[in-house]
């Protein structure tokens, strides 16, 4: 599983998605975004984001455990 969230996320706040994330364990990778927003991958351009999440979806490689990407 791979979590995409931005840091300033109005919606969905990153208190959840670090819960998440610790609820899946070894199984999830989380990413976190420098941006505000609630859509991270494809709406917003950081192309850290989208590299990872398309290597993901198309290769299925992992990012480390938890991972940060610059606005």
């Amino acid at each position: 599983m791979l979590i995409l969230q931005n840091l300033r996320d109005p919606a969905t706040p990153l208190a959840g998605a670090q819960e998440l994330r610790k609820a899946f364990g070894s199984r999830a990778r989380m990413v976190t975004a420098d941006q505000g927003g609630h859509l991270a991958y494809l709406f917003l351009n950081n192309q850290c984001v989208h590299a990872i999440a398309t290597n993901f979806l198309v290769n299925g490689d992992r990012p480390s455990p938890e991972h940060t990407c610059e606005a």
